[in-house]
């Protein structure tokens, strides 16, 4: 799953003594950001870079997306 492939990532820096920030990638439909950012957080990263999943929608979704993910990492 996502959240063990994250688990391992953060596992191989240092045995989880460095913050890992993952690349966002392509871009994907809301909930397919949310699910990422989810299985990052359950795996244990620190964030996801999410550069063009944000900025290249209109700006009320766009804060919307963002105070989802703060929610999800605030958790």
């Amino acid at each position: 799953t996502l959240e063990d492939r994250i688990r391992h990532v953060c596992q191989a820096c240092f045995n989880g003594k460095r913050i890992v920030i993952f690349s966002g990638g392509a871009s994907k439909s809301t909930e397919g950001v949310l699910e990422d950012i989810r299985g990052i957080h359950a795996g244990g990263g620190f964030g996801s870079i999410i550069g063009r999943n944000c900025f290249q929608r209109p700006r009320a979704e766009s804060i919307t997306l963002l105070h989802d993910i703060m929610d999800i990492y605030a958790s």
